[in-house]
């Protein structure tokens, strides 16, 4: 079921991709190293120009790393992720030649996906885009290089992309690309329609996520809870294989066997559900579209500590856009920092770590003050918390860095997170 990654990677110059360039900037690294022998790698296109493998070692992870270069056109289809200048497509369309970085995925799939982007990074510093061919999008080159020099991993979401197929009707097939690198099954939602199919998007996205961050796959029948609908009905999900899916769907134009290529017809599971517990015992499933009255009304999913910390530390990495941006004094500009707060002691669980324990809640930044060798953020609270009965929503507070967990910049032209904080310096 593993696939190799392969990223092809679009220069700002076509000199810089040259073998004996590539291979000089990898022997003056200190942080990635090539162990072994290099061996050379015949190029499928032309026999004339070069490609290399070898193995690579970052941090005492090692990897089969292959490089060729050659030329591929950007597909229509591919779903750019990104927000490019004109100037940066005009400079991509010029370019006849790319660089194929490909390796395999080790069982800890997000660092071996920020892995690969620092090895980009290193052998072809400047890079206008990357095609990530696995979950068909392109990347910016800039956000390559901030997310390469990220003590941070990226997001999970960024190993994988959420395709939505539709016909001449309502109906819309929802399926992903780019989780066979990580040896996961493809996840697929049928019968899904344009109304819903955003909605469905968050369900089958959090499901790869979770995949993601458990770095093992979802076995058949299993169940996994990944949200709260309401107060008093949960979602539970499961895969099956897309034919004992489809079984369920027995009207659906979209996702017949007759649709399917090779890709989508192996490794590649339906999403369903369990409504009651009793079911899981007897492996009745049933449709997604059992839950769509509930889902997207104040829906609750599942969010991991795991996740919750590596986004706390990128947006405390990070915060230096946020001082920059406060410093210019914009009355045109607005931020929003989520702060943990400390839950009152009746919410406390004593069998969990405290620390875990806080409400992340939005606040808008007033100022920022100094006070001896840290800054103070003086922020005012947007809502009412739940569980910190003595705050209300207009409540004035006090915090330093270690209190963020998120932020987000506002202005006249768009909003910026600390994902794409590179677009700030555009």
């Amino acid at each position: 079921m593993r696939e190799k990654s392969c990223m092809i990677v679009v220069p700002e110059n076509e000199e810089d991709i040259r073998i004996e360039k590539v291979l000089a900037r990898l022997e003056n690294s200190n942080d990635i190293k090539m162990t072994g022998e290099l061996k050379k790698k015949k190029n499928e296109e032309d026999d004339d120009i070069p490609g290399v493998a070898m193995t690579l070692s970052i941090d005492g992870r090692e990897y089969k790393i292959a490089l060729a270069v050659l030329h591929v056109e950007i597909p229509e289809f591919f779903r750019t992720v990104h927000a490019f200048s004109d100037l940066d497509f005009q400079k991509i369309e010029k370019i006849q030649v790319d660089m194929c970085v490909e390796m395999e995925y080790s069982k800890d799939f997000l660092t071996s996906y920020h892995d690969q982007l620092r090895i980009i990074n290193l052998l072809v510093p400047g890079h206008l885009a990357v095609m990530d061919m696995p979950s068909e999008k392109v990347i910016s080159g800039r956000w390559v290089k901030l997310a390469a020099e990220s003590q941070v991993p990226p997001a999970p979401r960024y190993l994988f992309t959420v395709q939505a197929i539709s016909g001449d009707g309502d109906e819309v097939w929802l399926h992903t690309h780019g989780l066979k690198r990580c040896g996961l099954p493809e996840l697929e939602i049928l019968g899904s329609n344009k109304d819903m199919f955003n909605t469905h998007y968050s369900v089958i996205e959090s499901m790869a996520v979770r995949m993601i961050e458990n770095e093992e796959a979802l076995q058949p029948y299993e169940p996994m809870f990944l949200a709260w609908l309401t107060e008093d009905i949960a979602m539970v999900t499961t895969v099956v294989d897309w034919r004992e899916g489809l079984k369920h769907y027995p009207d659906v134009e979209l996702g017949k066997a007759e649709d399917r290529d090779e890709y989508h017809s192996q490794d590649t599971e339906a999403v369903m559900l369990y409504l009651h517990e009793d079911d899981v015992d007897a492996k009745k499933v049933e449709r997604v579209q059992f839950l769509d009255k509930y889902i997207g009304h104040n829906t609750m999913f599942m969010v991991s500590n795991e996740e919750t910390n590596r986004m706390r530390k990128l947006a405390q990495e990070r915060i230096e856009y946020v001082k920059t941006i406060m410093d210019l004094k914009d009355p045109d500009v607005h931020v929003l920092l989520k702060i943990g707060l400390q839950v009152d002691k009746e919410f406390i669980d004593p069998e969990s770590d405290p620390e875990t324990q806080k409400e992340h809640i939005w606040f808008e930044l007033k100022e920022i003050k100094k006070k001896l060798l840290k800054e103070v953020f003086v922020c005012e609270l947007t809502q009412k918390p739940y569980y910190v009965k003595k705050m209300d929503e207009g409540s004035i507070g006090k915090y330093t860095v270690s209190d963020v967990t998120d932020w987000i910049i506002f202005t006249k032209e768009r909003r910026y997170t600390p994902d794409d904080a590179y677009m700030l310096n555009l």
